[in-house]
C-alpha cells in the first residue's frame, strides 16, 4: 500500500533555519527523532493508526542547500522495510518566511486479503493511513 500527500507550509524564519530542517521539524508532530549528520537527514514519520496500533514510518532523505533554497531527495532504505516514508521537497526563504512544498510517500506492507473480509480490512487500514497522516500534516500548518 502507498499514500502520498503534498502539502505547502508557510513559517517565520531565515535562510540559516532553512538549512536547518532538523530543528524546523524535529520534535514536531508528526515527526520523530530527527537527526542530521552532513546533509543526510533521518527521522522517522508516526502514526496512530486504529486497529494497528502506532506505526513508525522511518525516512531518510539527502539535503541539497543553495542561496535561499534548501531541497530534499529521499534515499530509499535498503532492505526495504515494512514501513517506510519518502520524504522530498522544496523549501525557500520569502521575505521573511520559509516557504516548504513537501511531498510523503508512505509505504506499508498491507496482506492482500482474498476473501472480501481481508478486502475491507485493507480498506479500512488504507483509509485510516490516509486519515492519519492528513491530521498529522496539518497540525504542521497551525
Amino acid at each position: 500500500m502507498n499514500i502520498e500527500r503534498t502539502f505547502e507550509l508557510s513559517l517565520p524564519g531565515d535562510e540559516a533555519l532553512l538549512h536547518s530542517p532538523e530543528k524546523v521539524f524535529g520534535g514536531r508532530s508528526p515527526f520523530e527523532a530527527m537527526s542530521r549528520e552532513g546533509l543526510r537527514l533521518r527521522g522517522a514519520l508516526v502514526a496512530d493508526v486504529p486497529l494497528l496500533g502506532e506505526l513508525r514510518f522511518p525516512f531518510e532523505s539527502e539535503l541539497v542547500l543553495g542561496a535561499g533554497l534548501a531541497q530534499l531527495e529521499p534515499i530509499l532504505p535498503s532492505p526495504i522495510p515494512d514501513y517506510w516514508a519518502e520524504i522530498a521537497g522544496e523549501g525557500r526563504v520569502q521575505g521573511e518566511k520559509l516557504r516548504y512544498e513537501i511531498t510523503v510517500r508512505l509505504h506499508a506492507e498491507v496482506p492482500p486479503g482474498d476473501k472480501w473480509g481481508g478486502k475491507a480490512l485493507r480498506r479500512m487500514a488504507e483509509a485510516a493511513f490516509e486519515r492519519t497522516l492528513s491530521r498529522a500534516l496539518s497540525q504542521l500548518q497551525r
